[in-house]
């Protein structure tokens, strides 16, 4: 018996029908689970490479792949490599052609430009964008996670990969002299807020790029003094907000999402690999 769930969604479109269908199911057991999207799936070699990490990772795939002969295709070597793979899309085809009389047209992606996650994930995107780096606070209440960061930690960047997965992020610099604002203060508590931090020599590695462009304090004795009283304050700050604090330091962007998403509750582990 398996004590984790790991679930392949392949798709010859960008994947989101395959990985809906995946989240509704696993979510009904109670266990680790994590589901992979594979999208714009159209060739062989592809397919051959996702049974392999099928095989490694002892996933289950699931797919909507609508051209028959590459459908075929992965059937075949998802049998002849024991890995389980389930046509979602089959059996509707099969009752709606039997209802009708017709034949399914397989053109790919025709449900994307309708779809409702589309839509949010570009409503997600447009907001992420407009509160980068601490613009339009007087809309950040809107916002369904804060994020805050030192220097180099991938703020925008994070923020991004989130909005991608629908959700509305804010993201605010932290430096030596930052007041958090009352329009982040009065949501403590009622938004989820992340403070990034990364270790004291990438930080120092980037002040000193910054050397001629700002002075040293005349309460700092030297430069190192100024990056431990910027990570001082920065951890002064998550303290006061309630922050969930993550080092970037040694973690890439999904790691990152993923150690928020699991925190605050969301129960899967998502990634996309596109073709």
């Amino acid at each position: 018996m398996a004590d984790k769930l790991h679930i392949f969604a392949v798709s010859d479109s960008v994947g989101e029908t395959a990985e809906k269908i995946a989240v509704a199911s696993v979510l009904q057991f109670k266990m680790e689970r994590s589901i992979t999207r594979f999208s714009r799936v159209t060739k062989k070699e592809q397919v051959l490479k996702i049974i392999e990490e099928a095989v490694e990772n002892d996933a289950l795939i699931i797919y909507t792949i609508v051209i028959p002969e590459l459908s075929n295709f992965l059937d075949e070597k998802a049998r002849e490599n024991n890995v389980t793979a389930v046509n979602v899309m089959s059996p509707l085809f099969t009752a709606i052609e039997a209802k009708t009389g017709l034949k399914p047209a397989y053109i790919t992606g025709l449900t994307h430009t309708m779809d409702d996650q589309y839509f949010n994930r570009m409503k997600a995107i447009e907001y992420t964008i407009e509160h980068d780096n601490g613009q339009n606070l007087e809309t950040i209440g809107d916002a369904d996670l804060i994020v805050l960061g030192l220097p180099r930690t991938s703020k925008t960047p994070l923020a991004m990969h989130l909005a991608n997965l629908g959700i509305k992020v804010a993201n605010y610099p932290i430096v030596i002299d930052t007041q958090i604002p009352d329009e982040i203060m009065d949501l403590k508590g009622r938004i989820p807020m992340v403070g990034l931090t990364c270790d004291m020599d990438t930080l120092m590695e980037l002040r000193k790029e910054r050397l001629r462009s700002f002075e040293i304090p005349k309460s700092m004795e030297s430069l190192d003094d100024m990056v431990a009283e910027e990570l001082d304050n920065a951890y002064r700050i998550y303290a006061r907000l309630k922050c969930l604090v993550i080092d970037v330091s040694l973690a890439d962007i999904e790691e990152i999402g993923n150690t928020i998403t699991h925190k605050f509750n969301l129960p899967l582990r998502i990634t996309h690999h596109r073709f």
